[in-house]
């Protein structure tokens, strides 16, 4: 639970001192919307991929602000509710007497006026996104409510396909909802399908099994097999028609592969990879270090079993990859750290050490920054350490954010970004790069993050100790 983490205080505060200041932004009727004013205070304080509290003042100006929007009901067939609330992110992470407060009043609400669309398509965010001690089928009653008051509302037929891959009592409501998106999808544009599709496929952080996952479970005698297949061979339609707008988007041209997979049409399959590299291989020949057309042919070649191309062209796009195994060499020119002491790898010899290429602008960054101290407070002692290699352009906003964070490791910073001299000769294209290095010097991985850092540089440890 939430409350069991620990948790960094938001100090935000709308007092009555600062006048209305929210964050550093005014939040007056018909001026500020009180949620984006409260989501841009998160991103703005590198707060947004941390655990987080609300201060009681700020939790009760969004508390009205929901009752507000809740109240309203439906306008013009659509909500005032903020469309990105279903990103369950911030549902999870909301202090769980909040949305429990406002889901007795959506509730309440529901009672009073039953057509009120907004109440009901709350009550199916809030049910989707927190564990309550509920009744299995309340989600799908206020879902089914909510669906018939917002007859066009595709977000709802996402929310059930998410909801029903968590709970396999309800496989039949996964391939309803696709099948709802589609009958919405005649009052919309077809990129609009598309994207929801896409989120449905390829939206790992949210969707627990995908189409084909609950397609590739079905046997044929199944009486839900012929729905599925409908179902997939439309989606297999707007994939084939998204890859007409967009043939060098890798993620569309994965997604249709795996559709055919799932319905078995090989020869489509194969024909949609070559097409693909067709238009990769074009690219390359306008431009020889196009990312986007190297990583789509390492992709392509591994889908099409061959490894070793299939690494080349890794390499070509990342060329940090091409480290691992290797004995990374030092410095090339003099380097000091943020103290102006001269710095090297060659002072680390004998010690595990992580060369983190990060940034205080980047989001996925800041996220691994708890884990990276956790380990260095683990493992310090027995020989780990850790040189941060900055690509910020702002050095007060990297000393500030350094001392807050209490990161003890050495920082390097020259101000260059992706210019800088270490970012070009390690071939770092992208943060964060956790370049991880045994005690001889060798490139363990330089994509150690996450569970992955701890698990990486136990082994090393206790085999030194070993």
């Amino acid at each position: 639970m939430l409350q069991e983490k620990k948790r960094h205080r938001l100090t935000v505060y709308a007092t009555e001192k600062e006048k209305g200041k929210f964050g550093g932004k005014t939040v007056k009727e018909n001026n500020v919307d009180v949620w984006d004013a409260f989501l841009g205070t998160l991103e703005n304080r590198g707060l947004s991929n941390a655990d987080w509290e609300i201060a009681a003042d700020v939790e009760e100006k969004l508390v009205a602000y929901f009752k507000a929007k809740i109240d309203a009901g439906v306008v013009d067939g659509k909500t005032l509710l903020p469309p990105d609330l279903i990103w369950n992110e911030y549902v999870w992470r909301l202090p769980e007497e909040m949305p429990q407060k406002l889901r007795e009043y959506a509730e309440h609400v529901l009672k009073t006026d039953p057509d009120n669309g907004a109440a009901a398509k709350f009550l199916t965010i809030v049910l989707a996104g927190w564990n309550y001690d509920i009744p299995p089928d309340e989600f799908w009653t206020f879902s089914e409510k909510a669906t018939l008051l917002l007859p066009s509302d595709m977000a709802l037929c996402y929310l059930a396909f998410i909801k029903s891959g968590i709970d396999p009592l309800y496989f039949d409501q996964a391939v309803i909802a696709l099948e709802r998106l589609f009958e919405r999808h005649c009052k919309g544009e077809k990129p609009t399908l598309y994207e929801w599709l896409f989120r449905c496929c390829y939206d790992y952080l949210y969707v627990t099994s995908r189409p084909t996952d609950f397609y590739e479970r079905l046997e044929s005698d199944d009486p839900l097999y012929e729905r599925w297949t409908a179902v997939m061979e439309k989606i297999q339609a707007v994939f084939e028609e998204q890859l007409e707008r967009t043939p060098d988007d890798w993620n569309t041209v994965r997604m249709l592969v795996e559709i055919l997979d799932a319905l078995g049409n090989s020869a489509a399959r194969e024909k949609t990879l070559k097409d693909a590299q067709a238009v990769y291989e074009k690219a390359l020949e306008q431009d020889e270090n196009n990312r986007n057309a190297l990583s789509g042919l390492a992709n392509i070649y591994e889908r099409l079993g061959n490894a070793e191309l299939a690494r080349v062209y890794k390499v070509k796009a990342d060329p940090s990859l091409g480290w691992e195994g290797q004995v990374l060499p030092d410095f090339c020119s003099p380097v000091v750290d943020l103290d102006g002491e001269p710095i090297s790898l060659a002072e680390y010899r004998g010690k595990v050490v992580l060369i983190d290429f990060w940034a205080v602008w980047c989001g996925p960054c800041l996220g691994e920054i708890p884990r990276i101290k956790a380990v260095y407070e683990k493992y310090h002692d027995n020989g780990f350490d850790v040189i941060g290699v900055s690509l910020d352009e702002d050095e007060a906003a990297l000393r500030a954010y350094i001392k807050e964070n209490e990161m003890p490791w050495r920082h390097i910073f020259d101000g260059q970004k992706w210019s800088g001299t270490l970012v070009e000769q390690y071939g770092v294209r992208g943060i964060p790069a956790p370049f991880l290095i045994d005690r001889e010097g060798k490139v363990i991985s330089v994509k150690a993050r996450g569970h992955l850092l701890d698990e990486l540089v136990a082994v090393e440890i206790e085999d030194k100790k070993g």
